[in-house]
């Protein structure tokens, strides 16, 4: 008899573009799995796929404490009413929510899933400081089942947890991102130089904890010691998000000519979009799991900048397949990718090594392998 399992995802739409494939290698290993998000829209993906999704939210995010323990109530009902042998809660916010509520109504084993700790660990302001420990404190609460393993994006992430005393180490898992397809995102020998020089590409939501401002300000002190270069931004902005960037005002750097501002890209786009850069650059200084567009920019070949911060150091081996550079530090950044600008060769070696790189350790095929083996220690356990 098959067992079930219900992953619990922040959105429908980030379960397609980043859960597929363990979703679809628990169901090829026995498991009958079900779907639920903590936000609306996309649930149409997630049963075009060929998996239950069960509505639990009416808004995409809670306007008052009421509305949020409203979905809290329903996603118990919903457990009570699945009655699945394991619960899998992915992000902070559903594991919050749900691995409470999973040990309220006997859910018997409960797999976490902390795919990067967000701006919470990084804003210094005195909300955020509060809110965290806050956050904190209910951790200990949510992380208490007796049968339960919390996997992480990067071992950063993971010592952080154990240190605080939030879970045992040998309760702990550390998988290499979500990972990627290698063969939706195959390696590719760089587009030709047009008459603006290459393209340097910024990938990311619009947050200013991403780096945006930095990449911003390289940019704007390259171009004006001379290199020539287009400097594109792909990616949308969040008005719910605190630390969201205002659309207007990269639309104000895009009318001073700074950069160039494409806007959002599917999914199924990227690899295209990634193919016409030639180099990547994200200078986040948010709390990552491993960025899933720096696996997806390593596996199409192309060298990529990026902060020396957990998560983003786990994916770029500093002068190997890219540079690391110190977090807020326009200079560096510009330097870096200048470097890369001048030197085809060393753009084309540096490709070389990303893509084997990601192929070694950080392909969705060898995540979900590891994702399906925790749900059979706890299934068996």
């Amino acid at each position: 008899m098959s067992k079930t399992v219900l992953l619990v995802e922040g959105h429908a739409t980030y379960f397609r573009s980043h859960r597929l494939p363990w979703a679809r290698k628990a169901q090829a290993e026995g498991y009958d799995v079900h779907v639920t998000a903590l936000k609306t829209g996309g649930e149409d993906l997630v049963r075009q796929e060929g998996f239950p999704f069960h509505r639990i939210s009416e808004r995409d995010r809670g306007q008052n404490p009421w509305s949020e323990l409203r979905v809290a109530a329903r996603l118990g009902r919903l457990l009570r009413r699945l009655d699945p042998d394991l619960a899998h809660f992915i992000t902070l916010r559903a594991i919050l929510y749900g691995s409470t509520v999973a040990r309220l109504v006997g859910v018997p084993a409960v797999l976490n899933s902390v795919t990067g700790l967000g701006y919470l660990f990084v804003d210094g302001g005195l909300r955020t400081r509060a809110l965290r420990w806050g956050v904190l404190q209910a951790l200990r609460v949510a992380l208490g089942h007796p049968a339960q393993i919390t996997s992480f994006h990067n071992p950063d992430n993971a010592a952080l947890f154990v240190s605080r005393g939030l879970v045992p180490e040998a309760e702990t898992i550390v998988t290499s991102g979500s990972g990627v397809d290698p063969e939706r995102f195959p390696a590719r020998p760089e587009a030709p130089v047009g008459e603006d020089g290459p393209l340097v590409l910024l990938p990311t939501r619009l947050l200013w904890h991403k780096g945006v401002d930095v990449f911003v300000e390289a940019a704007r002190q390259l171009q004006s010691d001379g290199t020539r270069a287009r400097f594109v931004i792909v990616g949308e902005a969040d008005p719910e998000n605190p630390a969201s960037v205002p659309a207007a005002t990269v639309q104000d750097w895009d009318d001073a000519g700074w950069i160039e501002w494409w806007g959002y890209r599917e999914p199924d786009e990227m690899a295209d979009v990634l193919r016409r850069a030639h180099v990547v650059c994200l200078p986040s200084y948010y709390r990552e799991g491993v960025p899933k567009v720096l696996i997806e920019a390593a596996a199409t070949g192309r060298p990529i900048v990026t902060t020396d911060v957990p998560g983003c150091r786990e994916i770029v081996a500093d002068g190997e397949n890219g540079f690391l550079v110190p977090p807020r530090d326009a200079g560096a950044v510009a330097a870096r990718i200048e470097s890369l600008l001048q030197s085809r060769a060393r753009r084309r070696e540096m490709g070389k090594a990303g893509r084997a790189r990601v192929e070694s350790g950080f392909t969705a095929g060898q995540v979900a392998n590891s994702i399906v083996e925790a749900y059979d220690r706890l299934s068996t356990g």
